[in-house]
């Protein structure tokens, strides 16, 4: 085994144990159970059978396979389990697909990924092609995804046709115009909270500078793309809440909640494969930055995985300090689902509690998904 496969197996220990034997099953308790559709193999299935049919020119059947094995349609059955229709929960299905195919267009271009110019550009050309073509752009769907196929690779154009396609499902399958704008409103968000992410990749590469700690968890909370799932759980429903329940402080307290746990288990999972490609736009990196500014230009994270006992222990406080962080959110979300439904207001809407099981679906099915993927953790390094 060499030196960086131990301390990657060191940097996999160091999340392993901080986190509680317990909180492995914080997914089956209450609220936050883990819910999934019943008929969730059925829908992966016809998910891979649609790609199949429908993204041949793209995608191998061996990419076509990862998409079952990697179980991202299992991921959006857990988040959406009591849709309105069959072909609601297959929509919902390729726009999970999509986040996972989006998110990885950005992160494996060499230039998006470190040029905020080139991701805007992309985000943009997505804007387009999904919601805004023969509106704020002149252009049609297809001219600009031919134009797209001349500047971006197969994987990168596979988000841009996704997009599209859940979009038009939507629609079709009568989303209220009123969700529908608050829907594009979200993707927008969420997709150039990756464009603030590159932005901040590179500062961090020319000057040093890394965010605050409470500006990057206000921009991951969106960039982790929940917001969006949350609206999308009232398409799944078949109900489209009024304003001022959507406004009220606890609904959204809840949602913030949700997002930031989803964010911050996806944060404490990835932080050693993180580490190891030094990236450091991670909460479990940025926290002992926040609790000691004046050691930031000390904290140096290859020097963590590459045997600095110091570095490697203020990694793994922070380690846990992440988690405690995430499992008092877990308790929030627990106690605000609990006020929303004592609530004389809010519970007067019949479709509130079902609302607030949706919402908090997403934070379980992240966890439990998390735990039952291999996305975000590196796989142990054996000897050779």
């Amino acid at each position: 085994m060499t030196s960086i496969q131990a301390n990657v197996n060191q940097g996999n220990q160091m999340v392993v144990d901080c986190i509680p034997a317990a909180a492995r099953t914080l997914h089956e308790s209450g609220m936050l159970s883990l819910r999934l559709h019943p008929r969730h193999a059925a829908l992966q299935e016809d998910l891979c059978q649609w790609a199949r049919d429908n993204l041949w020119d793209v995608l191998t059947e061996s990419e076509i396979g990862k998409i079952h094995t990697a179980a991202y349609g299992w991921l959006a059955c857990s988040f959406w389990s009591r849709s309105a229709s069959y072909q609601r929960s297959l929509t919902l299905l390729k726009l999970m697909y999509w986040f996972i195919t989006f998110d990885d267009a950005i992160d494996n271009s060499s230039r998006m990924s470190s040029d905020p110019t080139e991701a805007e550009s992309y985000c943009a050309l997505f804007l387009d092609i999904v919601f805004r073509h023969g509106r704020k752009s002149t252009k049609t769907r297809p001219e600009l995804l031919k134009e797209a196929k001349h500047k971006y690779s197969s994987s990168e154009v596979l988000p841009l046709r996704l997009g599209a396609e859940w979009w038009e499902d939507m629609k079709r399958d009568g989303m209220p115009i009123s969700q529908q704008a608050r829907f594009e409103a979200a993707a927008t968000e969420y997709v150039m909270a990756q464009v603030q992410t590159v932005r901040w990749n590179e500062q961090l590469a020319l000057k040093g500078k890394a965010p605050s700690l409470p500006d990057y968890i206000t921009v991951r909370r969106v960039a982790v793309g929940a917001p969006l799932c949350i609206v999308a759980s009232e398409y799944d429903l078949g109900i489209d809440l009024d304003i001022d329940i959507l406004l009220d402080p606890l609904v959204q307290a809840l949602q913030a909640a949700v997002s930031d746990h989803v964010a911050w288990i996806n944060d404490i999972l990835s932080f050693p494969k993180e580490l190891r490609l030094g990236e450091v736009l991670n909460l479990v990196c940025l926290l002992p930055i926040h609790n000691n500014p004046c050691a930031a230009s000390g904290l140096d994270p290859a020097a963590a995985l590459n045997g600095n006992e110091g570095g490697r222990s203020s990694f793994g406080a922070a380690a846990c300090r992440a988690w405690e962080m995430t499992a008092s959110r877990h308790e929030e979300c627990v106690g605000l689902a609990s006020r929303i439904m004592d609530s004389p207001h809010l519970s007067a809407n019949p479709n509130m509690e079902d609302y607030v099981r949706a919402i908090c679906s997403i934070a379980a099915g992240n966890w439990a998904w998390s735990l039952k993927c291999n996305r975000y953790i590196d796989p142990p390094a054996t000897s050779e």
